[in-house]
């Protein structure tokens, strides 16, 4: 699901409710498109919902505005942090979209291991668009 990449490039300066109506009419044409019945909208509200706080306890906006960024980069902090970063908030929408999905307890370790591999999937297409994106 390479799509969080949408929600990873979204500025840090911008209307928080605004990006979640966004993020819910984004998961609902998913969901319509693919029948999955509101785990994608449950899914990509969740991260943007954490995303946001993620951003405002660990990033400082003034410092990311003195370097011309107006998003997440690997130029910030380092590469390091970048894939952590990135992992991170595709593992928690792996892991939200998949308890959904199998959504018994019975499949704790199955959520956890198909959560992990996607989301090492999904950072993996993340860097191959950077890079045929080019650096903006």
């Amino acid at each position: 699901m390479p799509y969080v990449m949408l929600f990873l490039s979204i500025p840090i300066s911008v209307n928080k409710y605004g990006i979640l109506i966004g993020a819910f009419f984004f998961g609902m044409a998913i969901d319509a498109l693919g029948g999955s019945m509101g785990m994608h909208t449950a899914a990509c509200v969740s991260v943007v919902y954490i995303k946001y706080h993620i951003d405002n306890y660990f990033l400082d906006e003034n410092s990311m505005q003195l370097q011309g960024l107006s998003s997440i980069h690997e130029e910030y902090k380092g590469w390091q942090w970048y894939y952590v970063y990135v992992f991170s908030i595709a593992l928690i929408h792996h892991l939200i979209f998949f308890t959904f999905d199998y959504f018994r307890w019975s499949a704790l370790f199955t959520i956890l291991w198909v959560s992990i591999a996607s989301a090492c999937v999904s950072v993996f297409f993340i860097q191959i668009f950077r890079i045929l994106m080019g650096k903006r």
